[in-house]
């Protein structure tokens, strides 16, 4: 590259080492991480979400961690506002900012300018698919959003039955979500995709979430279940609460929920590449092979 970037994306699977490459990335020079992640901004979900270590925000400074409460409906929207406002501060600080998440959705509405207000509503349309989804489960509207529009059906968690029945509203209503979505202000970026083989993030996966276990995250499903947050909320359907809920009211063993976790965690991580690899932009690494920092030169800024 020709200088250094004011912005650097990291993006990729969950296990890839993201973070942790983000983390090494801004100690190399003046940098600050916004995180992309749709569960992160949830407080008090912690162990389930991989959430950057205290100690690890203590060294370099985040943002777009901990803002909202489980028991809110946080939105793409809301993320869109903050995380520019975030970006901005950034900037004036004469800093480089260093985006690193796995939610597609959020990478693109924060850098590429994803104009959320092209997308149509129906209240009638919707109001028959939120009910279509309490009477058939949320598996069955994912598959008719797959038989609609593929692409965005491959982006989203079949449990996440919120964004699902967006999405079927607005195929219903046009047929397509991507030929819709239109580009507003984008911030150049370069964009670090990070792709190590699929037999190594398999055994990453099932590692962290076994480590998951052994750091709380039963202690920490047992809090949000006391402080009563409806378990239909997004904050709660992915990462394997569904999961540990289950195990903690004796459905499941624990070995079961285990593997459950394991499981749509790598179904996840395929949904992530599915969705990242259409992005012409991002420059793909095996970090197992390569330096995926060697092209960014020196320091950041």
């Amino acid at each position: 590259m020709n200088g250094a970037p004011s912005v650097v994306a990291i993006v990729g699977p969950t296990a890839s080492g993201k973070s942790a490459l983000a983390l090494r990335l801004a100690e190399r020079g003046s940098a600050e991480i916004v995180s992309a992640d749709s569960r992160q901004v949830y407080r008090g979900m912690d162990v389930a979400t991989a959430k950057p270590t205290a100690e690890a925000r203590r060294r370099v400074a985040h943002h777009m961690i901990d803002v909202a409460d489980p028991g809110e409906r946080y939105d793409v929207s809301r993320y869109q506002r903050e995380a520019r406002a975030a970006l901005a501060a950034i900037a004036a600080r004469g800093a480089t900012a260093i985006v690193v998440g796995g939610t597609g959705l959020y990478v693109r509405a924060l850098l590429d300018g994803l104009d959320l207000g092209a997308l149509p509503r129906d209240e009638a349309v919707r109001a028959d698919l939120e009910r279509a989804a309490a009477r058939e489960g949320g598996a069955a509207v994912h598959a008719r959003l797959a038989a609609l529009d593929p692409a965005a059906a491959a982006s989203v968690d079949p449990r996440n039955v919120r964004r699902v029945v967006r999405y079927l509203e607005v195929a219903t209503i046009a047929g397509s979500i991507s030929a819709l979505w239109r580009r507003g202000e984008r911030i150049p970026a370069w964009k670090i995709g990070l792709d190590p083989p699929r037999d190594l993030l398999a055994r990453r996966i099932e590692e962290r979430v076994r480590g998951m276990v052994a750091q709380g995250v039963l202690d920490e499903t047992a809090r949000l279940l006391a402080a009563g947050i409806d378990l239909t909320l997004p904050s709660m359907t992915g990462h394997g609460y569904p999961h540990w809920v289950r195990h903690l009211r004796r459905e499941i063993d624990l070995e079961t929920a285990i593997a459950l976790t394991v499981r749509d965690t790598k179904a996840y991580s395929k949904r992530q590449m599915t969705w990242f690899r259409k992005d012409p932009d991002v420059h793909w690494s095996d970090p197992t092979r390569e330096d995926p920092l060697a092209a960014l030169g020196g320091s950041v800024r």
